[in-house]
Formats: structure tokens, sequence, C-alpha cells
């Protein structure tokens, strides 16, 4: 007479299983399950790797696909910030000047018209001014060269001499963050930039602080301010840059998370695998 299985044993592989799936729940693509004695079991077994392995592979060709439109875009970018320099910038420099000499005739020749030059040099002063934070947001410092900490260093000085005082920019970096490849590093460049424009633009905050913590498994990209907060609504919306920056997470296989407290203020959370460039 044949001794029955013990309970337990005979649960051992749906527990396997149901392990294997809360990994690909948890976006865990890694995930495989053994061959079990079971042979209807070893069919899902199979049927459960082939899937886990499809998605892998998947999920990486869209990321590198992402990657690869993410450069056309900055490329574009920087073909625009160059056109933009060269021809309006320029336009606007010849009309400076011309207006500077319009003004300097008529305050001797045509007092009256004096004002009305110098009005046309205040706004094009304005236009000129525009046009060059136009040009940082489009064309943004190479941090290859700089390094990803001296960039986002210059980032936050660059706004505190725009706010001049209306806002409070901190940083903090801890961990090597300057041996990243250098398309990580301008992701990260890029999102930081997004997120403290949101900051310091829409949300009118007051004290906006930039953390960047690089260990040896994860690269952490913190944007904390105390903004306003539409009690109404808690979700981010579209036009904040959230799209642009979750395709430039997920093309490095990390995470962005989109908090927005009811007392006011929020935080924007990238966390990204760490990858080294080898000396």
């Amino acid at each position: 007479m044949l001794r029955s299985m013990p309970c337990w044993r005979a649960l051992r592989p749906t527990r396997a299983i149901g392990a294997g799936l809360n990994q690909l729940a948890a976006n865990d693509l890694s995930a495989r399950l053994p061959r079990f004695d079971l042979a209807e079991l070893s069919v899902i077994s199979g049927v459960f790797n082939t899937l886990a392995e499809r998605l892998q592979t998947t999920l990486a060709e869209r990321n590198t696909l992402t990657r690869k439109l993410i450069e056309v875009q900055d490329e574009e970018r920087r073909h625009l910030a160059r056109e933009l320099h060269d021809e309006f910038g320029q336009s606007l420099s010849a009309i400076a000047a011309q207006a500077a000499a319009a003004a300097h005739t008529a305050e001797r020749e045509c007092p009256p018209l004096y004002e009305e030059c110098r009005g046309i040099s205040r706004t094009t002063a304005h236009m000129m001014k525009t046009l060059r934070g136009a040009l940082v947001r489009l064309r943004p410092p190479d941090v290859e060269e700089l390094d990803l900490t001296l960039s986002l260093e210059s980032l936050v000085a660059s706004w505190s001499g725009f706010e001049k005082g209306r806002t409070r920019f901190e940083i903090a970096v801890t961990g090597e963050a300057d041996d990243l490849p250098p398309g990580v590093s301008a992701s990260l460049y890029r999102i930081a930039q997004e997120a403290i424009t949101n900051a310091a633009k829409h949300a009118h905050a007051r004290h906006v602080q930039l953390r960047l913590e690089a260990g040896d498994a994860y690269i952490i990209l913190c944007v904390e301010d105390d903004g306003e907060a539409d009690g109404a609504s808690l979700t981010p919306k579209a036009g904040m840059g959230l799209l642009g920056m979750q395709e430039r997470v997920v093309s490095l296989g990390g995470t962005l998370q989109f908090e927005r407290r009811e007392a006011g203020g929020a935080r924007l959370v990238a966390r990204i695998p760490t990858m080294r460039v080898e000396p």
C-alpha cells in the first residue's frame, strides 16, 4: 500500500510558482521556475519560463529603442539651440545695437524719441535673457567633460542666481557619481533639470532640495520642494515633463516615483541600477 505524500511536500511546487509570479509582478523578469516531478506542473514551469524570457527580451529591446530615441531628441535639441543662437541671437544683438545707436541720436536730436528707443533696448534685453534660459534648457553643459556632480552644482547655482533669494536651492551628493556612462549622466542631469524647473517655476516653491546618492547597486536622484499643492488633484500633470523623465528612467532599467502631499510640496525620486565605466 502506497503511503500518501505529506501535504507540505505536495504544496511545495505551488509555493515556487507563487513566488515566481510575485517576482514577475515586481518587474523582476529574471524569475525562472525549476522543473517539477509532476508532468502537468512541469508544463506550467516551461510556459512560465518562456513567457518570462520573452518579456525580458522585449523589455530590453524597448529600452534600447527608447535610449536611441532619446539620443535623437537630444541631438535635435542641440541643433535647435545652435540655430537659435546663430540666427535669433545674432538678430537680437543687432537690434540691441541699433536701438542703442538710435537712443544716442535721439538724445541729441529728438529727445521725445529717446524713451521709446530705450524701451526697445529693454525689450530686447529681456528677450535675450529669455533666449539664454531656453538655450541652457535645450543644450545643457557637456556632462561628460564637467562630470555629473559639477554639472548639477552648476545647475543649482544658476537657479539660485536667477531666483535671487526668492527660492532657496540646496544640493547634496553622496557616493561616487562621476564614473557613470555619458548617457546615464546626461539623463540624470536632464531629470534633475526638469524637476527643479517644475518646482521653481510651476510650484512656486520657496525651498528646493536636490539629492544624489550613488551606491553600489543603485543611483537615487531625489528632488523635493515645498511648493503649492492642489488638494483637489494630487496626480502629476502631463505638461510637467514627467513623461520624458519616465522614458529616460525606464530606458535605464529604473523606476520613477512622484508624490504630492496635501500639506504642500512634492517629491520626485528616480532610481536606476548603477552602471560604472570600466577604467
